[in-house]
């Protein structure tokens, strides 16, 4: 049902003139697979340069087209996983 939602809410801003692809989930690209890359911040950053290099993608139409990922933020990916007591209460 959570997932039903989340892809609702991207469905609605990809109709919207301004998407916005930092609330959708976010996805990094490892060969020709996509990942869930978790929380900005929490579990992955993204190192910017200026070159131009995709550092995660989102889906801006789940429903209608489940497998084309778009670029949202820009940069070379880097996972960090920070623990926060949330991560450390589900040990």
């Amino acid at each position: 049902m959570g997932t039903a939602i989340v892809a609702a809410m991207c469905s609605a801003f990809a109709n919207k003139a301004d998407v916005v692809c930092e609330d959708c989930p976010q996805y990094y690209l490892s060969g020709s697979n996509y990942y869930p890359a978790g929380v900005y911040g929490e579990n992955f950053d993204c190192d910017y340069h200026g070159d131009g290099t995709t550092c995660t993608y989102y889906r801006p139409d789940p429903a209608g087209q489940p497998f084309y990922y778009a670029p949202c933020r820009f940069g070379d990916f880097i996972y960090i996983n920070i623990k926060t007591n949330e991560n450390r209460a589900k040990k």
